[in-house]
């Protein structure tokens, strides 16, 4: 019985036990009071040599009797107190512990953690051994163990962020090329605002006093801030004593000498596309050409038939009498956009009039444009109009805006509710409030109603035209004494009045015609912002809403009287605007509530403002845009 209280017989534990066990000299070490010995299993000093590993249950007195003789006492003194604690806690078992080597690092009862950098060893009663722990490497050794895995985790590490670093990148691009609208398309022409130009009366280059085609060209930057999609040039073929009598053509195959030549079109559709400004050209047919050619009798099938060869023949039909054709293939070349062709109403009664048309357009293709005006409907009965309303891509309406907002009214109620021009499917209408033939807009009355009538006009579904100046309240020539009688008839083609250094044309030289009497520079920022906001609003650029292969329209006229005139335009899930125009001489306020509730303001200085309906105030010759609150 030892000092715990455990018995050493023999008989007791059902083994032979040496005496070694059962008198060790761990027991008679500690003083009766001890229970046990603290000893750390692994010294601070360096370890002794590597040994055996001896069976827990095999019976030993703790020397490997082979090797007494060579570890002699000093093992004996280094693992005393290992024995005794050995004995002490394990009832007389004895355990000899292999300090180094392999077979410490995968025993189950020795529990070691490897240290930091410099090789420390933690054991787990918390006592440090200071050294380096290396396992021996023979040939079945692994070979990642040899691997840098400091390295490696560094570099996968690095890869892992670069790559998380990457695809965040790429999101972001991705957000950022991402449309700010998702609004419908719609093919180049439709709903774009065109600016028609009388060459002669726009810029000089050369100091003679007289418009030109280069002279056009360095004002493209003008054009490309206003914002307009096409310019649309007028008259400039060789005429007699051109451009007082410009009508007087002789030729559809050049340009008159004053304005260029062809290189210089050239030239100045080539700056335009780069701009994204397409070059529509005037043909005026009337009287040059004296009667429409004659198609082949096989035209007709041609132009209805799918089939390979017989588009082969169509194009191969004899088109060599035919001037108009002509000289569109000629000025095709020459980078045009597309034609509008003048005086074609007087061809009504022409048999070969549709056949021209589809021939036309066959040249032209889907991408460039057939325009002509709505006289033509007006002069063929209703079958020809039918067939001219497939082979065109746009119809000019002129709308006279002196005559009161009831005849406005009127005229744009005509159209949308015509058979052959209603908004949807079918052509687009032109809409033009000036030209080459009307007077100024501003001519007689406030230079107020060129703006006010201006931005009405791009309210209108469809493709609306500003003629040179109107944006600016460009007024006619101002003869006072009547100096400038001979040349009344050009009046309205008033020279254009830039607010920069360079004029119309050089100081030396004067313009062919007079200073027009007044005009507006301010108005260019109301006008350039309602282009703007139609350019990026489907509700204004859409003439129509399509459903199901049927066409809904999206413009109401709300009112047309007193001098007033409200226009509203909506398009599905898109905002929905409204036109107030004011055409009298005089401020009224309107209790519009019964039509809207409230808004906001979209140009002139109380833009972004609220604006209630209950009590609104519209000033002589304005337009207020307003955005509805839905």
């Amino acid at each position: 019985m030892n000092n715990l209280g455990i018995s050493t017989d023999p008989a007791l534990l059902g083994v032979d036990l040496p005496s070694s066990l059962t008198t060790s000299p761990s027991v008679s070490t500690f003083m009766p009071e001890e229970d046990a010995s603290i000893c750390p299993l692994l010294p601070t000093t360096p370890s002794p040599p590597p040994m055996d590993f001896i069976h827990p249950l095999t019976p030993s007195t703790g020397i490997d009797e082979g090797n007494n003789e060579d570890l002699g006492g000093e093992f004996q003194g280094d693992d005393a107190q290992a024995d005794s604690s050995s004995s002490g806690s394990s009832s007389g078992i004895g355990i000899q512990v292999t300090a180094n080597g392999p077979g410490s690092l995968f025993n189950k009862h020795a529990y070691q953690h490897l240290g930091s950098k410099n090789g420390d060893i933690t054991q787990d009663n918390g006592v440090t051994q200071t050294g380096v722990f290396s396992i021996p490497m023979t040939k079945d050794t692994p070979s990642f163990v040899n691997w840098n895995w400091p390295l490696i985790r560094k570099c996968t590490f690095f890869l892992f962020m670069s790559g998380l670093f990457a695809m965040c990148a790429i999101v972001v691009a991705m957000m950022f090329k991402l449309p700010k609208s998702c609004n419908p398309e719609v093919p180049w022409y439709k709903g774009a605002v065109f600016y028609e130009i009388f060459p002669a009366s726009f810029q000089d280059s050369n100091g003679d006093g007289l418009g030109d085609l280069k002279g056009l060209a360095s004002r493209i930057d003008y054009l490309e801030s206003l914002g307009v999609g096409a310019v649309r040039l007028n008259s400039i073929f060789p005429a007699k004593h051109y451009p007082d009598h410009f009508q007087n053509v002789t030729t559809l195959l050049d340009i008159d000498e004053i304005l260029g030549n062809p290189r210089d079109l050239t030239y100045l559709a080539r700056i335009l596309q780069r701009r994204n400004i397409s070059l529509i050209l005037d043909l005026p047919i009337y009287p040059l050409v004296k009667h429409l050619a004659v198609i082949r009798e096989n035209f007709t099938e041609a132009t209805n038939s799918t089939d390979t060869e017989d588009e082969e023949v169509f194009q191969d039909s004899d088109t060599s009498e035919d001037p108009v054709l002509t000289a569109m293939r000629f000025w095709l070349s020459m980078g045009v956009d597309g034609f509008y062709v003048k005086g074609l109403e007087n061809y009504a009664g022409d048999p070969y009039l549709i056949e021209n048309l589809q021939e036309w357009k066959f040249a032209l293709g889907s991408d460039r444009i057939l325009m002509v005006s709505k006289l033509v409907f007006d002069s063929v009965d209703d079958d020809t109009a039918e067939k001219v309303r497939h082979c065109v891509d746009l119809v000019d309406v002129f709308v006279d805006v002196s005559n009161g907002t009831k005849v406005i009214a009127e005229k744009v109620q005509s159209i949308l509710n015509s058979r052959f021009l209603a908004p949807g499917f079918g052509p687009w209408i032109h809409w033009s409030l000036g030209g080459v033939t009307e007077r100024r807009l501003a001519q007689g009355t406030s230079s107020n109603i060129s703006l006010a009538a201006t931005l009405m006009q791009l309210m209108l579904p469809g493709t609306p035209s500003i003629f040179y100046g109107d944006e600016v309240a460009l007024q006619e020539v101002y003869d006072p004494l009547g100096e400038h009688e001979e040349s009344k008839h050009l009046h309205h083609l008033s020279t254009m009045v830039w607010d920069s250094e360079i004029q119309f044309t050089v100081k030396e030289h004067l313009p062919w015609l007079p200073r027009g009497a007044f005009v507006a520079f301010h108005h260019f920022e109301h006008v350039a912002g309602m282009i703007r906001l139609r350019g990026i609003s489907p509700s204004i650029y859409q003439n129509a809403v399509i459903k199901e292969h049927q066409s809904v329209l999206n413009t109401a006229v709300r009112y047309s009287k007193n001098d007033i005139l409200i226009l509203e335009r909506w398009y599905p899930r898109r905002n929905t605007f409204t036109s107030i125009s004011n055409f009298g001489s005089k401020s009224l306020v309107l209790d519009l509530s019964g039509m809207f509730y409230a808004g906001e303001i979209m140009l002139g200085s109380l833009k972004g403002e609220k604006v209630f309906f209950s009590s609104i105030q519209v000033k002589p010759m304005e337009t207020i845009i307003v955005k509805l609150d839905k």
